[in-house]
């Protein structure tokens, strides 16, 4: 007697005979913020008009997060085209052992938010901006900013 286990359809006898396991297919995704920058140290909003390199603390940042990762294959590295997280991925990259000519694409989609006239102004600013429009910093949008 033939035991069934799992369908497959058009067997010729009229039965049920057992499919291949399925392959898993797993992968990993490394997501890193750039280091830090001297607007992030001023606390003063950068979004994407405001185009900066790393300070010195953000290039060490980006040195130890290289070492962290250096044993890492990365495939792909899909980097933001500002220079803060240009800077950052380079330093990943020059610091990894797999990587040696891996390119990276630069892909404005990953651009952080837009902050319009809020941009290159004090944090404070933009919480102050919300509060006269009776909203929360968070769902605010200054006006010539991207929504959420």
């Amino acid at each position: 007697m033939r035991r069934v286990i799992a369908a497959k359809r058009g067997s010729e006898d009229g039965t049920r005979t057992r499919e291949p396991p399925l392959k898993m297919f797993t992968f990993s995704l490394t997501l890193v913020r750039h280091g830090e920058t001297q607007y992030n140290k001023d606390k003063l909003l950068q979004g994407q008009g405001v185009d900066t390199h790393l300070s010195d603390t953000g290039l060490r940042q980006a040195e130890a997060v290289g070492g962290y990762l250096r044993d890492i294959t990365f495939n792909n590295v899909f980097v933001s085209n500002l220079q803060r997280a240009i800077q950052t991925a380079e330093i990943i990259l020059r610091n990894n052992t797999h990587c040696s000519g891996t390119e990276m694409v630069l892909e404005p989609l990953l651009r952080e938010r837009g902050f319009g006239i809020a941009e290159g102004r004090p944090k404070e600013d933009l919480k102050n901006m919300a509060n006269a429009a009776g909203q929360s910093c968070r769902d605010y949008t200054p006006p010539g900013g991207e929504t959420l």
